[in-house]
């Protein structure tokens, strides 16, 4: 049975894949193929169900959920934003019990990662040859071709290539995991995803912050880095990065940093409870023309029938679930299943992930949330045939 579970939720894995393909080529099957994953990922739960000490956090997280759809302004937003918030709480409970067959779903994650890059040769070679492309041409800033594979999201390729990368430096081990690390490090960066750019700034540390080598790396990489801009090499990459400053953090009139107004303001306004599901940052919100928008005087700055989120979690997340239920819903994904002791690339690589959603909606996109869940997992744990696993906080139950 165990064998079994491991390949539904590696199978689940690769049909999350595909269904976000299918949601960029704005096909309408991508829908009905992620519940079909979903319902893999229940079968494999069943399969093997056994659970860890945080399943006590489900009781909250379920009155919250309940209390936002009974506060939820249209019925149907309210359902779709309740199922979009249960994906990471189901892949995390599913992964949970297969911690002894994490290299079944650790090498599935690695051959997708590999489809992607070798996807992204073809992409270039046939976007300078004019081969037919199959996937929409990003260029950022009108500057840089963004790398995004077939599963066509450049940030999270960028962020798939770099759990890949940490995989072959910390959970395997070998001359071939070394020198592919530096081929999916080499791809991260072709996503050009500026987040990734300082979350590679803080590598050399993760090892240990009083060794000197760390220190002498970041002094190399900086020095580098000084050079190359005094050549006037990257120039381009420097504007690139000035303007999203200017527009994100500094004058904040974008999409992004309104939500954050709004969150504060909700909160502001003892937002306990949340304002009911459905309600805002997410695509149902937009879909269902929320209410709320209006109610807090929400300034898209002139992208209102563009975008189809605020593109940013942390206010959607705030704002519909409240307080409490938003606390609850992050300790239970980020911290169900985990081992007690945790080395420093699991920090790393959740710190990553949670700035990441500052930037994106990753934490409710399944293929996504799944392939950090599952580093979590692995650099937690460490791989079952090479080190015993921590056994505490576990509840059984057998079928």
């Amino acid at each position: 049975m165990a064998d079994l579970g491991a390949g539904l939720l590696a199978l689940a894995y690769f049909v999350f894949c595909v269904s976000d393909t299918l949601l960029t080529l704005d096909d309408d099957r991508s829908q009905v193929v992620k519940m079909g994953a979903f319902g893999l990922v229940f079968a494999a739960i069943l399969l093997r169900p056994r659970f860890h000490r945080l399943a006590v956090l489900a009781l909250p997280i379920a009155v919250s959920l309940c209390i936002g759809m009974l506060l939820s302004f249209n019925v149907h937003a309210g359902i779709e934003e309740f199922v979009r918030f249960l994906f990471p709480v189901a892949i995390t409970v599913a992964i949970y019990p297969y911690r002894d067959r994490l290299d079944v779903l650790v090498k599935t994650f690695i051959g997708v990662v590999v489809s992607n890059d070798l996807f992204q040769l073809y992409f270039y070679v046939s976007y300078a040859t004019g081969l037919p492309l199959f996937m929409p041409v990003r260029i950022d800033s009108g500057l840089f071709l963004r790398a995004q594979g077939w599963m066509g999201f450049f940030s999270e390729f960028s962020f798939i290539n770099l759990c890949a990368f940490l995989l072959c430096r910390w959970y395997w081990s070998g001359r071939r995991a070394a020198i592919a690390s530096w081929g999916f490090l080499l791809f991260a960066l072709l996503g050009f995803s500026f987040k990734l750019f300082a979350v590679l700034a803080l590598y050399p540390f993760v090892r240990n912050v009083r060794d000197v080598r760390a220190w002498l790396a970041a002094a190399g990489i900086a020095g580098t880095m000084l050079v190359l801009t005094a050549m006037g090499v990257l120039d381009s990459l420097l504007k690139v990065g000035m303007a999203k400053i200017l527009f994100y953090v500094v004058a904040g009139n974008s999409a992004r940093a309104e939500s954050y107004r709004v969150m504060f303001e909700s909160i502001g306004n003892g937002n306990l409870l949340g304002e009911g599901l459905g309600s805002f940052g997410g695509p149902a919100s937009v879909k269902f023309s929320s209410p709320l928008y209006q109610l807090y005087h929400f300034d898209w700055y002139g992208l209102g029938g563009l975008l189809k989120t605020t593109d940013t979690f942390y206010p959607h997340l705030f704002v519909e679930m409240g307080v409490f239920g938003a606390l609850a819903w992050l300790v239970f994904v980020l911290g169900y299943g985990q081992g007690r002791r945790k080395p420093a690339v699991w920090f790393y690589i959740v710190g990553a992930f949670c700035f990441d959603n500052i930037f994106s909606m990753a934490f409710v996109s399944p293929s996504y949330v799944f392939s950090a869940l599952l580093a979590m997992y692995a650099f937690s744990w460490g791989r079952p045939c090479v080190a015993p696993a921590h056994r505490g906080g576990v509840v059984g139950v057998r079928s």
